[in-house]
């Protein structure tokens, strides 16, 4: 006797399948989602440190008539700001932040071309411009003789470099020197 098979896929099969490619789309997507969104927050805050460094050290990129046409907070003050509201603003709230020299910034003179020419950096109303992608305070990086060397975040895992910390992303900070 001959019985009639047919060759196929029952729909209990198919369904068994389905299911267990789901499994592995469940588990493996958020692991994906997540790294896409931690290099694009990496790459908020390293553009945004970079328009920090140009607002105090100026752009090198914009000459005129053979001259440096965009200085920065540095070039037109004649220091570095002593806090980052300083690029804002020439008159800091001094109730909001504690920082050495507080004062109010003297105003551009044209004919000795020094003074706060600002604002350098466009500010939001909420000082956004002070915050990385992860809401941590930017700050200033510095060097090993106590001189101000860049802009400093704490990366991913919202810790300093120097902190201790249990966590594989010790040392993510986002750093650009000056």
């Amino acid at each position: 006797m001959h019985k009639n098979r047919t060759c196929g896929v029952t729909i209990i099969e198919l369904l068994v399948v389905i299911f267990i490619i789901g499994l592995l789309i469940a588990f493996t997507a958020p692991l994906i989602v997540n790294r896409v969104n931690t290099n694009a927050r990496i790459q908020t805050t390293r553009q945004q440190l970079e328009q920090l460094r140009k607002a105090v050290v100026g752009n090198p990129d914009v000459i005129s008539g053979g001259e440096y046409a965009d200085v920065g907070f540095r070039g037109d003050v004649g220091r570095l700001p002593r806090h980052l509201i300083e690029l804002a603003t020439r008159r800091p709230d001094t109730s909001r932040y504690s920082y050495v020299g507080r004062e109010s910034l003297p105003i551009w003179n044209p004919f000795t071309k020094h003074g706060w020419k600002g604002p350098y950096i466009r500010d939001d109303g909420q000082q956004g411009f002070m915050h990385d992608a992860w809401g941590d305070t930017i700050r200033f990086l510095i060097g090993r003789v106590n001189d101000t060397i860049g802009l400093r975040s704490t990366g991913p895992d919202g810790r300093w470099s120097t902190d201790p910390s249990p966590t594989p992303l010790a040392n993510d900070d986002i750093q650009i020197l000056f």
